[in-house]
C-alpha cells in the first residue's frame, strides 16, 4: 500500500502545529511542512473550511483541529505514542492533553489582549494601557499559574521519566513546545528562567529533546 501523502500547514512558528510535527517525526512519517507567512493567511483562510490552522491534507483531503490531528498521527505509528488498545493508559494521556489545554487557556488572555482587547470585552485601548494589561496578566500567570501547573507536572514525573510513563507519548509532545516557548525569553514579563525552580520539569524537557528523532528535528531547524 502506498504511503499517505501528507501536508501540514501552519504559520512559521511552533504554535499549535509543533506537537503534530513532532508526532510525525516520531512516527517516521514523511510530510510536507508548509509554513504559511502571516501576510498570506487571509487568502488561505478564505479557502479553508474552518478558518483555522493547522490544516493537514491527507491524499488531497483537508482535516482540522490540532488535537484530533495529533491523535491521528499517533495512531499511525507503533502504538506507543497513544496506545488505543490500553484504555486506561489512553485515559491518562487524554487527561494530560486536557491539562495542557487548561495551561494554554490560562496564558491566552495575556497573549491576545494586547492585539485584540475587544475579544475580552474592552474597547479601543492606547499602547500604554495595552502594555500595562499584558504586564499584569503575565505577571499574574507567572506568579500563580506556573506554580500550580508545575506542581501537577512534577507529580506526574515523580515515578516515571515521561508524563505518562516510561516512554514518550503525545502528552509529552504537546507540553514540550509550550514549555519551550516559556523559556525562550520571548514573552515580555515572563522570565526565561521561570521553570528553573522545577528541576523535574527541566530535566524532562532535556530528556524529550534528546530523543534522537526530536534532537534531529530541532537541529535541522536551528
Amino acid at each position: 500500500m502506498a504511503a499517505n501523502q501528507i501536508k501540514l500547514e501552519y504559520f512559521p512558528i511552533e504554535g499549535a502545529a509543533e506537537k503534530i510535527r513532532l508526532a510525525l517525526v516520531m512516527t517516521g512519517t514523511e510530510f510536507d511542512d508548509v509554513r504559511v507567512p502571516f501576510d498570506q493567511w487571509p487568502a488561505r483562510k478564505a479557502t479553508s473550511k474552518t478558518g483555522q490552522m493547522p490544516i493537514m491534507t491527507i491524499n488531497g483531503e483537508e482535516y482540522y483541529q490540532s488535537d484530533a490531528l495529533l491523535r491521528y498521527v499517533a495512531r499511525t505509528g507503533d502504538g506507543s505514542l497513544y496506545p488505543c488498545s490500553d484504555p486506561l493508559q489512553a485515559l491518562k494521556i487524554d487527561s494530560m492533553l486536557e491539562l495542557a489545554n487548561d495551561f494554554a487557556r490560562a496564558l491566552t488572555p495575556s497573549m491576545y489582549v494586547g492585539r485584540n482587547p475587544q475579544m475580552f470585552g474592552h474597547g479601543e485601548l492606547d499602547a500604554e494601557t495595552k502594555d500595562a494589561m499584558v504586564k499584569g496578566l503575565r505577571e499574574k500567570f507567572a506568579a500563580e499559574e506556573i506554580p500550580k501547573f508545575a506542581k501537577m507536572l512534577t507529580e506526574a514525573l515523580e515515578n516515571s521519566p515521561f508524563l505518562c510513563g516510561d516512554s514518550v507519548t503525545i502528552a509529552d509532545l504537546k507540553f514540550l513546545p509550550t514549555m519551550n516557548h516559556l523559556t525562550k525569553g520571548v514573552l515580555d514579563y515572563i522570565p526565561k528562567d521561570c521553570l528553573e525552580a522545577y528541576p523535574a520539569i527541566t530535566a524532562w524537557m532535556t530528556r524529550v529533546r534528546e530523543i534522537p528523532q526530536i534532537a534531529a528535528w530541532y537541529a535541522a531547524k536551528a
